[in-house]
């Protein structure tokens, strides 16, 4: 069955279109990803969180409010299959605080789709706590708002493969990149 496209939803993003592959141990990677340097992901999906804030900020309905969203802090620490994680503490002494988790393993096995998707999903997240911190429903109405705003669509899930249990993952060789 073909998805029909609303005339109010986001265009179709580039992550669907990136290949997969599956490395000798049947992790699935996307192709190119193993050759990734670790810490020039982390640094890119940073830059997408600054994009993303900046953008926030920059929201008709927000720019009247007094105090702007702060940039979390991104903390590389989930595991499973959960990619990412948007926490705010406001009941506390001192400034209120942000952090977004991410999965550092499913980073770097599907950068793109986390620096696209997931991590404007989890800033949304912290847009909807900061600014109307009573909303009840972690994917309703106003966040969704919010992922249309960054032009993303508001997916409550995602498709890459997560591991259940902790197990090392090695980089598929480069042989088997090759399409």
């Amino acid at each position: 069955m073909k998805h029909l496209q609303r005339s109010d939803d986001p265009p179709a993003h580039s992550w669907n279109a990136v290949p997969l592959v599956r490395d000798r141990n049947g992790v699935e990677w996307e192709v190119g990803a193993a050759q990734r340097h670790p810490q020039r992901v982390r640094a890119r999906l940073e830059q997408a969180v600054d994009h993303w804030i900046e953008r926030a900020r920059q929201m008709p309905i927000i720019t009247r409010v007094k105090t702007p969203i702060p940039r979390p802090t991104v903390v590389y620490d989930l595991r499973g299959s959960v990619a990412g994680m948007a926490v705010s503490l406001r009941e506390q002494p001192g400034p209120p605080q942000q952090w977004m988790h991410v999965h550092p393993e499913l980073l770097m096995r599907y950068p793109i789709q986390m620096i696209q998707q997931t991590t404007p999903h989890e800033i949304a997240h912290l847009v909807v706590d900061w600014y109307l911190p009573r909303t009840r429903e972690h994917h309703g109405a106003e966040w969704c708002a919010v992922m249309r705003y960054f032009g993303r669509p508001p997916l409550p899930y995602h498709e890459m493969e997560g591991q259940r249990r902790s197990i090392a993952v090695e980089p598929p060789p480069q042989r088997r990149l090759a399409l």
